[in-house]
């Protein structure tokens, strides 16, 4: 089956550069990147039921730009409607009626596709008969899988080798630079986080008196209204005392906001199977004291700094280095990395550090999250984190939500 849905095509591409004719894909963020469809987490009633195996799977062939959905059948339905790359191969979980050989019924899914895709002969004999010339020589189709994702126990049943090519590498490199409709997806979901920043600024002036767990329910169901439907939500709402250093877990919890208290909301929804990640810093019924206008000024400013740094041709790091300055300018150190990359999972290479030289392309979407903390001796703390895409002609926020503090 050709497809023409653009990151699938460019997986491959990533694939075929690597020497690679195919993949066999089970984490999360990468069947959803191959597919469009969102691919479930694996937390909830089904994550143990194939005796710990993933209970979606993509497998690609890099050869004819093709791929096949490998799917728990109590996912079939979803799967058929969300995929763009066709009817997804199902496998038996719960047994309702009659028992499922788990295991037994996922190896059979997965070797009908890799059949289907011609990726059948890619096991130990191929993978040592391959050789040096990326699978040039006698040997079957060079498969590789996600090691970090693909239990030993499947690799296994399908007689694959514990050292083949990990597919990781290529995709991430595929992953870079987004596609108009992942960069559409990624609008959405800043578009989702910010419904939750605004509800929560709406809260502050009043919130004395809530508890913090009250005004988190509050910004996900603002999101959830806008999303449609429920929603995976992480992140934490910061408190008072809490926000002058950085740690985790950190909130909410169940605490009653006081007037005056520092709120620090950094919320990251899984929307359409693409993540936002954003943070505001706001002041619970009353007017910002100097400190807290110091502390979140300079964040907001960093976040600026560091954003207009992100143009095509640039370095990574440099969005760092304009973090570090602007927060010197105010009287504040660097206290963490400047941000990351987004798309399919929260936190995606390049990530904005001194270290990191990757060139900054067109189409790159980076959350940018420049934060002060000066530890328990000090009156508060602040994070500012909005959402940029590159463009030709430089960097654009997605969700232009107020600041909290001005």
């Amino acid at each position: 089956m050709t497809t023409t849905y653009e990151p699938l095509a460019r997986a491959c591409a990533a694939l075929r550069d690597a020497g690679l004719d195919g993949a066999l894909l089970a984490s999360p963020s990468n069947v959803t990147y191959v597919s469009g469809w969102e691919a479930p987490l694996i937390v909830g009633p089904f994550a143990d039921i194939v005796e710990r195996a993933p209970i979606a799977y993509a497998v690609v062939s890099a050869r004819e730009e093709a791929a096949r959905l490998v799917v728990a059948d109590v996912y079939g339905g979803s799967a058929m409607k969300g995929s763009r790359i066709g009817a997804p191969e199902t496998f038996g979980t719960l047994g309702m009626v009659e028992p499922v050989d788990h295991p037994a019924e996922l190896t059979a899914a997965l070797r009908r596709a890799l059949n289907d895709l011609g990726l059948s002969g890619g096991g130990r004999a191929a993978a040592d008969a391959a050789g040096a010339a990326h699978g040039g020589g006698m040997g079957g189709p060079r498969l590789a899988v996600e090691r970090r994702a693909l239990p030993v126990a499947v690799l296994d049943a399908l007689g694959l080798p514990l050292d083949a090519p990990d597919a990781g590498p290529p995709l991430a490199h595929a992953r870079m630079v987004k596609t108009a409709e992942e960069i559409e997806r990624l609008w959405f979901a800043a578009q989702v986080a910010a419904a939750g920043h605004l509800r929560l600024l709406e809260l502050a002036p009043a919130a004395a008196g809530c508890s913090e767990l009250e005004l988190w329910g509050e910004v996900t169901t603002a999101m959830e209204r806008l999303a449609g439907g429920p929603l995976t939500v992480t992140g934490e709402l910061t408190v008072g005392a809490r926000t002058r250093a950085l740690t985790w877990p950190n909130g909410p919890f169940e605490r009653i906001v006081e007037a005056g208290d520092t709120g620090l909301m950094d919320i990251s929804p899984r929307v359409n199977g693409y993540w936002a990640d954003c943070t505001n810093t706001v002041v619970f019924g009353a007017e910002p004291s100097d400190d807290q206008r110091r502390y979140a000024l300079a964040a907001q400013a960093a976040c600026a700094a560091a954003i207009d740094a992100l143009r095509p041709g640039a370095r990574a790091s440099e969005a760092a280095v304009a973090h570090r300055d602007t927060m010197a300018a105010h009287g504040f150190g660097y206290a963490h990395y400047s941000g990351h990359q987004i798309g399919v999972t929260v936190n995606e290479l390049p990530r904005l550090t001194f270290y990191d030289d990757t060139v900054v392309e067109p189409g790159m979407v980076f959350a940018v999250e420049p934060g002060v903390y000066a530890g328990e001796a000090a009156p508060t703390g602040a994070r500012a984190e909005q959402m940029a895409v590159v463009t030709d002609q430089g960097p654009e926020v997605l969700a232009q939500f107020p600041w909290g503090i001005d």
